[in-house]
């Protein structure tokens, strides 16, 4: 398409914005599909699972911080001439600029991307509105919460039906946008006529478990003396006189006053609990149990979780857990974002976008030294990286010179700069000019 299609494309897009935003009111809305409406226009019902209530599991926000941590740490580069023998890293252009350094002038580029996957674990929805120059280029990347995101369906004047997006932004104004200008990011694997399926309906049932076991653990630890005891007279007591001493026993010896000492009970009373102890009750069992059932529903190993028990998560068994939390976990959100980005960032088949995954494929100092010896060539080649990616892996400067930037082949050690050519088969070897003349006897 040539430019002046795109320009009068753009142009007309701009209008057919213009004139739905002069139509709809600036107010967020929602399919009548979505199961979540509810929630969305009147708050959380009662003794539901929302985003909110999930995270105040600790479980819950351990994988959530975990995963949308770990992408925030990872380098998103941008590469121009991409998937050619020409290809190299760019850091000049807008794009680059945006999902490299900074994506807008509020806050930082870890913020941008914790709060967008964090969205997309808990909602199945991460939206980034891409605020654009009146050319097209984009000037800044902005992450609009999931609540304050409307879609609906609008036919443009070139004749398609596309998403348009009514956004609300943090300073209470809100926009139109074409589905072209927003990064629609999903979490969950199903796609519901303007969105992602939320993963809540996929873990209410877990969590609201493990939050029930929280409270039920709470309660268990907050009531020291509660009726799940009998205390028993020689002589018969009335209603009265029973309130009378239960009252006393749970003024004196419940709740904060549990620790205040043994209770001494006078009258021949006889005490006898009823409450089974922790571990017969499998307190503690069960809400091991839920944070394993949390982190299996997210793709977190235990061990990252703190839950080490297990004689497969020693020595050798935590760096595979971790390799396949790196392929299997953070694999597909990564590749859903690189997909998003090169389609409505770039658009151009020859610059990309790529998350460098080997920042955490990194192991101990000496499987690393010994995996950068074999990538430089080992027993003479063939190597895949020069000297200086060598040390720039290993976060250290690179070094002046060819010498450092040459790539070792099937018996082709790197010649020094300056060396003098080998002699052919059967050739006298010319002088080396440097050695010193022998005085003939």
């Amino acid at each position: 398409m040539s430019k002046k299609s795109k320009a009068r494309k753009r142009a007309e897009r701009e209008a057919a914005s213009a004139q739905v935003a002069n139509q709809q009111s600036p107010t967020a809305t929602y399919p009548l599909s979505d199961p979540n409406a509810w929630d969305k226009l009147f708050g959380p019902q009662l003794n539901a699972i929302s985003p909110q209530t999930a995270m105040t599991h600790g479980a819950v926000y351990r994988c959530v911080f975990l995963i949308a941590g770990c992408i925030s740490m990872l380098d998103f580069r941008s590469y121009r001439n991409a998937g050619t023998p020409d290809e190299e890293w760019e850091t000049d252009s807008p794009q680059a600029r945006l999902i490299g350094e900074r994506p807008n002038p509020r806050y930082s580029l870890t913020g941008f991307w914790r709060s967008v996957v964090s969205d997309m674990l808990l909602n199945g929805n991460g939206v980034a509105w891409i605020e654009r120059a009146v050319s097209g280029v984009p000037l800044a990347l902005w992450w609009i919460p999931w609540g304050r995101v409307g879609i609906h369906f609008q036919k443009m004047p070139w004749g398609d039906v596309d998403l348009v997006y009514t956004l609300t932004l943090d300073s209470g104004e809100w926009v139109v946008a074409h589905q072209d200008d927003v990064m629609h990011f999903g979490g969950t694997p199903q796609w519901n006529l303007f969105y992602y399926e939320t993963p809540i309906k996929a873990y209410a049932l877990s969590v609201g478990i493990a939050l029930a076991a929280d409270k039920y653990a709470k309660a268990y630890f907050d009531n020291g003396m509660s009726s799940d005891a009998v205390i028993s007279y020689a002589d018969k007591k009335t209603p009265a006189q029973a309130k009378e001493i239960r009252d006393y026993l749970k003024e004196r010896f419940g709740g904060d006053n549990r620790f205040s000492g043994p209770l001494v009970l006078d009258g021949n009373a006889k005490y006898e609990p009823l409450r089974i102890n922790a571990q017969d009750a499998q307190l503690l069992g069960s809400r091991e149990f839920s944070r394993s059932d949390v982190g299996m529903i997210f793709g977190v190993p235990d061990h990252l979780l703190n839950q080490t028990s297990k004689s497969t998560a020693f020595g050798k068994g935590i760096e595979e857990l971790t390799q396949a939390f790196i392929d299997f976990t953070l694999g597909p959100h990564l590749k859903t974002i690189e997909d998003e980005v090169n389609y409505k960032l770039y658009g151009n088949r020859q610059r990309r976008a790529r998350f460098d995954r080997d920042s955490f494929v990194r192991g101990d100092l000496k499987s690393r030294a010994e995996a950068i010896q074999t990538m430089l060539g080992g027993a003479q080649g063939p190597g895949v990286i020069s000297q200086n990616e060598a040390r720039i892996r290993l976060g250290m400067p690179g070094k002046r010179g060819d010498a450092y930037n040459q790539i070792l082949g099937w018996g082709a050690p790197q010649k020094p700069a300056g060396a003098a050519e080998p002699p052919a088969p059967g050739e006298k070897p010319l002088p080396d000019p440097a050695a010193p003349i022998k005085e003939k006897a």
